[in-house]
């Protein structure tokens, strides 16, 4: 599958090396460089997790092609779901100088999850952040911490970014367990699975070369 949830489905992805061969309007976290917010984790990496609770879902990963010359025309893998895909077909045409030169169409994976964020500036509000699951990731110091402990959202999280573009990397550092249960009425996640991008195959070449419509930034993830 192209969307993964539960610890074992990501691990098995993450493991796995990448193939070569219209989404809802959401609030995405943004934070400046340098900039810091209070986090709580809404979703459970996985159902096994103590604090689970299936009205607040399970984080999810998505496989996912980014045209490498335009970093807003990303969208969902669907080799898997319809059998071809535009994403592939670019990344099987690629040399290694295209590589060097300008990217991969390659599919990578990308972590999705909901936050209720405390930034200062204004009332708690609920907003997803994503992530791609490379080395540097601050998506390995969640799932380490949800193996060791089973679970990220009893605590609140001190998160910071630094950097910019390609260059930015996510800080995170736990606080301590919640001494009691934390009251989670009012809070209303999105649905991970209907945030991401998913475009039929026949619309793909479109959308990924730019032939459709622009693709804003404000109803669709371009941080990094």
């Amino acid at each position: 599958m192209s969307i993964m949830k539960g610890l074992k489905a990501m691990e098995r992805a993450i493991d796995r090396p990448a193939q070569v061969d219209g989404g809802t309007k959401v609030r995405w976290l943004k934070l400046d460089d340098a900039q810091s917010a209070k986090v709580r984790f809404i979703n459970e990496l996985d159902e096994d997790s103590p604090n689970y609770d299936p009205s607040r879902d399970l984080a999810i990963i998505v496989s996912e092609h980014t045209n490498p010359k335009d970093y807003k025309r990303k969208a969902v893998c669907t080799i898997e779901s319809e059998g071809r895909c535009f994403g592939c077909d670019m990344a099987r045409r690629e040399t290694a100088d295209d590589r060097k030169r300008g990217g991969s169409w390659r599919a990578r994976f990308r972590f999705y999850c909901n936050l209720l964020v405390d930034d200062g500036l204004e009332d708690a509000y609920v907003a997803v952040w994503s992530q791609g699951v490379g080395k540097q990731s601050a998506f390995n110091t969640l799932k380490e911490y949800a193996i060791d402990t089973g679970s990220i959202s009893n605590r609140t999280w001190r998160m910071k970014r630094q950097g910019s573009g390609t260059d930015t990397v996510y800080i995170l550092l736990p606080g301590d367990p919640d001494s009691e249960k934390f009251n989670w009425s009012g809070v209303d996640p999105y649905n991970l699975e209907k945030v991401v991008r998913e475009v039929p195959y026949a619309e793909q070449e479109a959308f990924y070369l730019g032939f459709d419509a622009p693709v804003s930034s404000d109803t669709k993830n371009v941080d990094w």
